[in-house]
């Protein structure tokens, strides 16, 4: 302490308070100096007392927690967090570390009750104990076979239903995407090609009758009816156009 340029207090044997203020001016040096040497004497000066406050906080919890951890780590956190330490009064030391100890020894507590005792076993038993959550390999391999197929399935449902839907007249394929792909009202659809809502009502049910027809036809391998005939040209309001 006297090369680091600190005051070194008188330390007679029999006095607390002369231990308690050396720990505090070499822990003081070490907050100003980082010094690994002023470190080492000061937990040389101060384990015994640390032990002594570590045990004592652990004596009535059993095998628990282990008092050597809870040593190890207060002085890891004294050595961490030196700026936090002020050194107000000859026993700071003292009463500081004896918060780390206590909050250490509450920390591995906590880490004690709350994760599961979990044992360790010979590897070889590991491997011999099947997995219950998971599904057997067999099963596995059918259940990717029936994603497969699925897709597959479902890829050519939606063929066929575009095969279906194209059999439909202009005027059916223009009413249908309107009420069920934009989600229109008839009363709004109505109003914009200046047909009652019933009649619309009417196109949507016939051609949702011939869509079903088309596609039932398709997947049982039928020969698809020929595209609907369209009528006469005939004048139609401009909205229909542009929609």
């Amino acid at each position: 302490m006297q090369r680091f340029g600190c005051d070194v207090p008188a330390v007679a044997s029999a006095s607390t308070r002369s231990d308690d203020a050396l720990a505090t001016a070499l822990m003081d040096a070490f907050r100003r100096t980082r010094d690994q040497e002023v470190f080492d004497g000061l937990i040389r000066w101060v384990g015994p007392q640390l032990s002594r406050r570590v045990r004592a906080r652990a004596r009535g919890l059993g095998a628990v927690i282990d008092p050597e951890e809870a040593l190890q780590d207060t002085v890891v956190n004294i050595y961490r967090y030196p700026d936090r330490f002020l050194a107000s009064r000859p026993g700071a030391f003292a009463a500081w570390s004896a918060t780390i100890a206590d909050n250490a020894v509450r920390r591995l507590l906590r880490k004690a009750k709350r994760g599961a005792c979990v044992s360790l076993r010979d590897p070889e038993l590991l491997q011999q104990r099947a997995d219950a959550a998971a599904p057997e390999p067999c099963r596995q391999a059918e259940l990717r076979e029936e994603c497969a197929a699925t897709s597959a399935a479902f890829g050519l449902v939606l063929r066929a239903y575009l095969i279906s839907y194209q059999r439909l007249s202009e005027r059916e394929r223009t009413v249908l995407q309107m009420v069920e792909v934009r989600r229109m009202r008839y009363a709004e659809l109505g109003e914009l090609l200046q047909v009652r809502p019933d009649a619309l009502k009417m196109v949507v049910f016939r051609a949702r009758k011939r869509l079903r027809q088309h596609l039932a036809r398709l997947l049982r391998g039928e020969r698809p009816e020929p595209a609907a005939t369209p009528r006469r040209a005939r004048r139609r309001p401009a909205a229909l156009a542009v929609a």
